[in-house]
């Protein structure tokens, strides 16, 4: 669960929290866990109902109406394609950064992480070994990172409170989506052998381990600057809110070479990994969403449709990482918010579900405020 759970998406978080302060961050971090919990444990509920072998397609079919089926299809499809967009921003960016052009082609760039990495998918057995390996080696500069930076932390940027009222509204939508777990918990169902216990254990260890691995994370990047100033995250966030702005702020205001090495690696590889996985699983829906209406397409059509829409989506959005994954999180409070809840007819009556049904709606709310540019944090 933790290596499903944790991707790119975890290197956004100092950038969209950073106006709140360390404090309230920790805070609104923990109450997004809370929400994806409680519908991790209605969906291991509904499992529970279920052969061995289900899986969260199935369940949609059988629970959901042919005209939900549809609604869920086309969100689904639509938040793996905002992760993806997100995805080819960064490895777009990777490709410039590694080739140092003197001017930025991102077009190309795009072009050439995308025939790169996501050739890769084609493969499933390729997929998995390369994304294996990247996965442990992700693991070890993750580790190497927070060692390093703890050392040039400074301790009265951990004392920083929100600028305002609206840096929280900027930061709490985004958050939400970070503990997207609730896809694979048939899968823990089937490999626990229909053990309702193990499974939630396993879903409280794991979904518990990346709130944690996510506190150290802001942790570290918001105690090393400060919210304002010439190295600081309202610098990052003018100059597009990138990630390569904030490995050039962390590089500028610490001048440790180690760091600079160690932040850069784990960033693009986790960019690389995330982009991995979620094309893989795009990739795969689309085949099997066109196989629902009896129509089989071949390798480059199902490739061509999993990578024209985030590669359109990068030459227009250069800087449009923040951007995708704002979107991103109006999808996936749909589907990991408001589909457990309806899936657990048998609890549908209970008053616990307003808890993450209202902060689900207001996510989706703040988050329609953000694209509008009504809630800027900074």
């Amino acid at each position: 669960m933790v290596g499903t759970t944790i991707g790119a998406g975890m290197l956004s978080l100092p950038l969209i929290t950073a106006a709140c302060g360390l404090g309230v961050s920790i805070l609104l971090i923990i109450i997004s866990w809370s929400v994806m919990y409680f519908t991790g444990l209605r969906l291991i509920k509904v499992c529970a109902n279920r052969p061995l072998g289900v899986n969260f397609t199935s369940l949609i079919k059988e629970e959901m109406p042919k005209s939900f089926q549809v609604i869920f299809t086309v969100v689904y499809l639509l938040l793996l394609y905002a992760l993806m967009a997100a995805y080819s921003t960064q490895g777009a960016s990777l490709v410039n950064l590694v080739s140092q052009a003197q001017v930025p082609t991102v077009s190309i760039d795009a072009i050439v992480f995308i025939l790169i990495f996501g050739l890769v998918i084609l493969s499933t057995r390729l997929s998995d070994y390369v994304n294996r390996s990247f996965v442990s080696v992700k693991l070890i500069f993750y580790v190497l990172c927070v060692i390093s930076m703890v050392f040039a932390l400074k301790w009265t940027n951990m004392l920083e409170m929100p600028l305002s009222f609206y840096a929280l509204v900027f930061a709490w939508p985004t958050l939400l989506p970070s503990f997207g777990f609730q896809n694979i918990i048939p899968v823990l169902y089937e490999y626990q052998k229909g053990d309702i216990g193990a499974v939630k254990r396993s879903v409280l260890i794991g979904s518990f381990s990346v709130l944690v691995i996510y506190i150290i994370w802001l942790l570290v990047c918001l105690a090393i600057l400060p919210q304002r100033g010439i190295h600081s995250y309202e610098t990052i966030f003018k100059d597009g809110n990138t990630l390569s702005a904030l490995i050039g702020e962390i590089k500028q205001a610490t001048q440790s070479a180690s760091i600079n090495t160690f932040l850069s690696v784990f960033i693009n590889i986790s960019i690389i990994t995330s982009f991995i996985c979620v094309g893989l699983s795009l990739y795969h829906y689309i085949k099997d969403t066109f196989k629902r209406f009896g129509i089989e397409i071949n390798r480059t059509i199902g490739f061509l449709l999993t990578f024209i829409p985030p590669f359109v989506f990068t030459v227009f959005y250069p800087k449009g990482f923040i951007l995708a994954l704002q979107y991103a999180a109006i999808f996936a409070v749909i589907i990991f918010v408001f589909t457990p809840i309806y899936l657990d007819k048998n609890n549908k009556a209970d008053k616990g579900n307003l808890y993450p049904l209202i902060l689900g709606a207001l996510v989706i709310v703040a988050q329609i405020l953000n694209l509008l540019g009504i809630s800027q944090p900074f």
